[in-house]
């Protein structure tokens, strides 16, 4: 069975908030803020020891239905990086606690719709480093602009599909 027409449909349908959940969100960009805001400075520095792993890990990253995912990903893991170790400046504590959301959350096979059911499994994956780039893509797109004399990222091609 194919779900690729339906998997953005059926997240959509599941973050829906529910009149019976008592402590729900009413978007999915309410969700990545709260939970970021829950990350301390602590959680920042252990995720900024595992980004050489999770750089090759996301590298290796094949997923047909979300095309774009592998290189949002690398460039979330280089933006934090750059701002962790002060090469980039411009970073707010919000993006950067946000982008580090993303990039744990990208990391856990076992999420929302678990990485391991076929054609959706990174369905929720895709829509939350997304949700990140949306919020900060005047960031983003200076960030990719001050990379380019050293390495070279693209904003423009940096896809915001799935």
């Amino acid at each position: 069975m194919r779900f690729t027409n339906c998997s953005l449909e059926f997240l959509r349908r599941i973050s829906k908030p529910r009149h019976s959940a008592p402590k729900c969100v009413a978007s999915i960009s309410e969700y990545v803020e709260q939970s970021a805001a829950l990350l301390t400075p602590e959680h920042l520095d252990e995720l900024r020891l595992e980004l050489p792993l999770l750089r090759a890990r996301f590298a290796d990253l094949i997923t047909p239905q979300y095309p774009h995912l592998r290189q949002q990903l690398e460039l979330l893991v280089e933006y934090l990086k750059d701002t962790a170790d002060g090469v980039f400046l411009a970073g707010s504590d919000a993006s950067r606690k946000e982008t580090a959301f993303a990039i744990r959350y990208a990391a856990n096979e076992i999420d929302i719709i678990s990485d391991s059911v076929p054609e959706i499994g990174y369905a929720d994956d895709s829509l939350i480093v997304r949700t990140v780039l949306n919020r900060h893509e005047d960031l983003f797109r200076d960030y990719c602009s001050f990379r380019k004399g050293f390495r070279k990222i693209r904003y423009s091609n940096i896809s915001f599909g799935p």
